[in-house]
């Protein structure tokens, strides 16, 4: 099925193929709200991450990226468990932060909670304050 260009898809300057690009914007409909247009899908879902109510959309419309909202204020601190022996203690909120070191398996306190790249669930930051790590991988208790 073909795909009709709309006015944000240009010719890469290389041939014919169209550069898709990915839209964020609080409703597919609502083109007036959008942030920007983005090649690169990490960079769109950085952008939605950064703009409270928006969303990452493909260039036909489809939803294609909505992030999950961060653990509200008065639910911290909470206890989750770590179950695994490597998962990585980070310096901030992603996997675009360098390593601290692996968390020993146990309970920790997590005192905040941040959206990043690489956790579809959130980052929490560890009451220790080494560093943050991903809640897709740990357990509430």
């Amino acid at each position: 099925m073909s795909q009709i260009p709309t006015q944000y898809d240009a010719k890469d300057s290389g041939g014919d193929e169209v550069i898709r690009w990915y839209r964020v914007r609080k409703n597919w409909a609502d083109s007036k709200s959008q942030k920007g247009a983005f090649k690169i899908l990490d960079n769109a879902k950085k952008c939605a991450d950064q703009n409270s109510g928006y969303k990452v959309f493909d260039a036909d419309g489809n939803l294609v990226y909505e992030p999950k909202a961060a653990e509200p204020a008065e639910n911290v601190p909470f206890l989750v468990k770590v179950s695994i022996s490597d998962l990585n203690i980070r310096k901030g909120p992603g996997t675009d932060y360098s390593r601290v070191q692996f968390c020993p398996v146990g309970v920790y306190t997590i005192m905040e909670v941040k959206s990043g790249k690489g956790a579809s669930a959130g980052w929490g930051r560890l009451k220790s304050g080494i560093g943050w790590i991903s809640l897709d991988f740990v357990k509430k208790v």
